[in-house]
């Protein structure tokens, strides 16, 4: 194999290959187990085919030298008589005056060609029991598939005896016997293999299944560390991971709220010294830079806790939810809401209404009007928010969920935008395992759609 067309197998081999390591485990251990019992299932086969082999060609060659010498004891006029009295339906006897009867030349091209260790055995066993001085011919000699044989044995005056015969079939065994037996074996086989790969992966599913249950909150309970060895130390490692995760945002937290109070002290102070100002032209301008401010800090502190370990999940009624907002901003402009009657969900609701406040202020800022739906889809929550606005340029639908993003025609400071609304709403979604996008709707306007995944703890 060249070093050409190396990767090209290996990748080939990598797509016939479970996806799963549970398919691989189950694939390999089956092909393994599946040939080994094949090959000692041919093995034993063949070892006891030769050892009937064996055991038939002695006792019919000892059979066939009593009848010999049986028949060839008596005088001729008795010998059609008792041929026929010994006959059997496994081994039929008859006296001919000579051998009339033979292979032809493609018959011993095929019997010379065919020759089998059992044909062998039986020529063997037949001159050891008949003695060096009695002349017999095999005319059909047993082959591996076939035991049938057809023997003549010059007798004292000239004629021959016809010695034609094979084995009880049940000698051998019916071959769907052996088909039943191999196949309840390899089922059996299979059973147990997927059963060893189950326990093998569970652990490495426990594991997958905490590190999802971790990214929605970090203060789940920790991984049980049993196991194999690996398996024990992967997961130590995943509840230190945790740990170290979960002390460092709670040491966040405590900065943020100690940065939080230091900042909201000299803004303050700002706005009371701004009130003293005679110039109502720069008291107002200081007032909305303080205003800027203000908000920019409440948006940059919301931001950096959206990951917060504090609020824990729990279930939560979106409906009343949704209407809630709504009821906030009713006063700011027109609102319209188109809910189910009830709808349950399990998630964060401080950080919800977070997200859905920042879609529905954004969408009466920048088109005049927001329109809420809620509905649920198979096993996901769609919340939508529309407005009548000019929307957003395709090219820029993704770049405004990043910090502190704006776009400079719509989204300015006189309107109090930070740059920082979209990326709470994207972040509340992932940390829900959901998802959050911006389309133009086709009839004007700009659609807000988050989809969070329904999930049962």
């Amino acid at each position: 194999m060249t070093d050409l067309t190396r990767p090209l197998f290996r990748r080939l081999f990598a797509r016939l290959l479970p996806s799963s390591l549970f398919g691989r485990i189950v694939l390999l251990l089956t092909v393994g187990l599946v040939g080994a019992q094949i090959i000692g299932a041919s093995i034993h086969l063949s070892e006891r085919f030769r050892l009937l082999s064996n055991t038939i060609s002695g006792e019919f060659a000892q059979q066939i030298a009593a009848v010999y010498r049986t028949i060839n004891s008596q005088p001729e006029s008795a010998r059609d008589s008792l041929t026929a009295s010994l006959s059997r339906p496994r081994m039929q006897l008859a006296v001919m005056p000579a051998v009339t009867r033979g292979m032809s030349s493609d018959d011993k091209q095929t019997a010379n060609a065919n020759i089998t260790k059992s044909a062998l055995i039986f020529e063997g066993k037949l001159a050891q029991a008949l003695g060096p001085n009695i002349r017999a011919k095999l005319l059909q000699v047993p082959q591996a598939d076939n035991f049938k044989f057809d023997v003549v044995l010059e007798l004292s005056n000239g004629q021959w005896l016809s010695v034609t015969g094979e084995p009880p079939t049940e000698v051998f065994g019916q071959p769907w016997h052996a088909i039943i037996g191999l196949s309840f074996m390899l089922l059996v086989i299979v059973l147990l293999v997927v059963v060893v790969a189950r326990i093998t992966v569970r652990p490495l599913t426990r594991l997958a299944q905490a590190a999802n249950d971790v990214a929605q909150n970090l203060k789940h309970p920790p991984l049980e560390e049993d196991g194999p060895s690996e398996v024990r130390e992967a997961a130590r490692a995943f509840n230190a991971m945790q740990k170290h995760i979960r002390e460092s945002i709670e040491e966040r937290e405590r900065f943020l709220a100690a940065v939080s109070h230091d900042l909201k002290t000299p803004v303050t102070r700002l706005r009371l010294r701004a009130e003293m100002l005679t110039d109502a032209r720069i008291r107002d301008d200081i007032e909305n830079d303080v205003h800027e401010l203000q908000q920019l800090i409440d948006d940059a502190l919301d931001f950096l806790r959206g990951r917060s370990v504090d609020e824990p999940v729990q279930p939560i009624d979106l409906v009343a939810l949704v209407e809630s907002v709504a009821d906030d901003f009713g006063h700011k402009g027109e609102v319209e809401v188109s809910t189910p009657k009830t709808l349950r969900f399990i998630g964060k609701p401080i950080a919800l209404q977070r997200a859905l406040r920042n879609l529905v202020d954004n969408s009466i800022k920048y088109g005049q009007r927001a329109r809420i739906g809620l509905r649920q889809d198979l096993s996901f929550v769609v919340i939508t928010v529309d407005d009548d606005g000019n929307g957003i340029p395709v090219e820029q639908l993704e770049a405004v969920f990043e910090p502190f993003f704006r776009l400079e025609s719509s989204r300015s400071r006189e309107t109090g935008g930070t740059g920082l609304g979209l990326a709470i709403v994207r972040l509340v979604a992932h940390n829900h395992g959901g998802m959050v996008q911006l389309t133009n709707r086709f009839e004007g306007g700009l659609r807000a759609r988050m989809v969070l995944p329904i999930t049962l703890y």
